[in-house]
């Protein structure tokens, strides 16, 4: 039997840089006096980069010229930073900054630029490993230093600029605390734990950057044959930390937007009109029955601009905005007619961009009224029920779906069955069934 593996190679892809955790140790050195286009973290995460140098900065790619991209990332960028305090579970602490400050990026322009693809790394290890590689991407050699207004940071070197899509440079780099300029130090109140593979990774836009330095908390524990570690994930402090992007990320890295601001050559406002139908459209419910719908959008709040570096392109990873909205959903036969709080969300851009609106929300069994629906029999048992809206832009049209389920989680068997004397051993517990999922009703519009 072959055993297969799936990855998908989110370290230094072409996002906010590494993942922690990705690496496999500091690399960089920070001195500047490297080599252009080596970049600070080279791993692919599976995958090997390839680079075939342009002709000039003036070659038109999939994500524009090298020009373009750096018209908008050549200059200086300042932004407030915010230093964490380690959260409950951890005991690392950051000095000798703490609070509010400043960071400070200058970028300039290196000597070449590159068409960057990726293809799967060749396994040695026997085992059929099959990973996400990342999309083809520009990238343009660069010169960056990084300060800050207390002096944690007082950083400069070489790295590669890296972009995905149109108007979005990423870059990121190893900060090896050991040799730094500034005098950014972190320390763990644990006598085991430690904090390493520390990095700073950001994302430049003609709005402005948005960025994080982050690494893993390490703790270790026992000795000898006994020897155990555990690790988890460790942000240290994140720019601008704005308020719109607490609502999509609990670390608040991200840029706020407002409805009206372009991002990713769209506005919101635009997604928001583009998904929705207040005109009536045909659905049919699950019974068959015919009648038309009309979808409402609204805006609650300003937008955040963040790079999702945890998920493939694919499914909406890279960088994207989120806005707070309102899904509003009626029918015209009175079986529907309900409000939700939701999201639209916008990825990548040109013809590549995605837009989908959502909203899931989690309801108690008496509390079925509150899902808009009309009347809706709950099957006896169920502990709760979900409704889940979405729709999705595609090809200039939208079209979406809407689901109300009953929720049941049935309780684990805890006494083994009997065993029999043939089988010379006794049977092992048969363990949890799991949850399941009963569909009351749906209904889907558009193509």
């Amino acid at each position: 039997m072959r055993l297969h593996l799936f990855k998908f190679s989110s370290c230094a892809v072409l996002l906010l840089g590494l993942a922690p955790g990705c690496a496999g140790g500091q690399t960089g050195d920070l001195s500047g006096n490297r080599g252009p286009g080596n970049g600070g973290l080279d791993s692919s995460g599976g995958c090997d980069e390839h680079k075939q140098k342009l002709a000039g900065f003036d070659e038109m790619t999939d994500q524009g010229t090298p020009e373009e991209l750096l018209a908008m990332a050549e200059k200086s960028f300042d932004a407030p930073i915010t230093w964490k305090v380690a959260p409950d579970g951890q005991s690392w602490i950051v000095g000798p900054e703490s609070g509010k400050g400043t960071i400070h990026l200058n970028v300039t322009r290196g000597a070449s630029a590159y068409q960057l693809t990726y293809t799967q790394s060749a396994n040695q290890s026997g085992l059929d490993i099959g990973s996400i590689c990342p999309p083809p991407a520009l990238g343009v050699d660069a010169h960056v230093s990084v300060t800050t207004d207390g002096g944690a940071l007082a950083e400069s070197y070489d790295t590669l600029l890296r972009s995905t899509t149109t108007g979005v440079a990423t870059l990121s780099a190893p900060l090896d605390l050991a040799k730094l300029g500034g005098t950014l130090a972190v320390t763990d109140s644990k006598p085991q734990g430690k904090v390493v593979q520390v990095s700073l990774q950001a994302t430049l836009t003609a709005q402005g950057t948005t960025g994080r330095i982050s690494g893993m908390e390490q703790v270790d524990s026992g000795s000898g044959a006994n020897a155990a570690s555990s690790a988890s994930g460790a942000v240290l402090a994140v720019w601008p930390d704005s308020e719109a992007c607490h609502a999509f990320s609990s670390d608040g890295d991200g840029l706020d937007v407002t409805l009206d601001e372009p991002m990713l050559g769209v506005t919101g406002q635009q997604s928001i009109d583009a998904l929705a139908s207040p005109q009536p459209v045909d659905i049919t419910w699950m019974d068959g029955s015919q009648t038309t719908i009309t979808v409402a959008i609204e805006s609650t709040g300003d937008g955040c601009f963040r790079t999702s570096d945890d998920v493939p392109l694919e499914l909406d990873g890279g960088p994207g905005v989120s806005y707070p909205v309102t899904i509003s959903l009626k029918s015209a036969d009175g079986r529907l007619d309900g409000q939700y709080a939701g999201q639209v969300d916008v990825t990548g851009s040109g013809s590549q961009q995605r837009v989908r609106a959502s909203a899931n929300v989690e309801l108690a069994v008496d509390e079925a009224q509150k899902s808009g629906f009309t009347s809706v029999s709950v099957p006896a048992g169920s502990d709760s029920l979900l409704l889940e809206v979405d729709s999705m832009l595609s090809g200039g049209s939208a079209s979406g779906s809407v689901h109300l389920f009953a929720i049941s989680s049935p309780p684990c068997e805890t006494t083994p069955p009997m065993s029999t004397p043939s089988s010379g051993a006794s049977a092992a517990s048969p363990g949890c069934a799991g949850q399941s999922e009963t569909q009351l009703e749906t209904a889907s519009w558009g193509d």
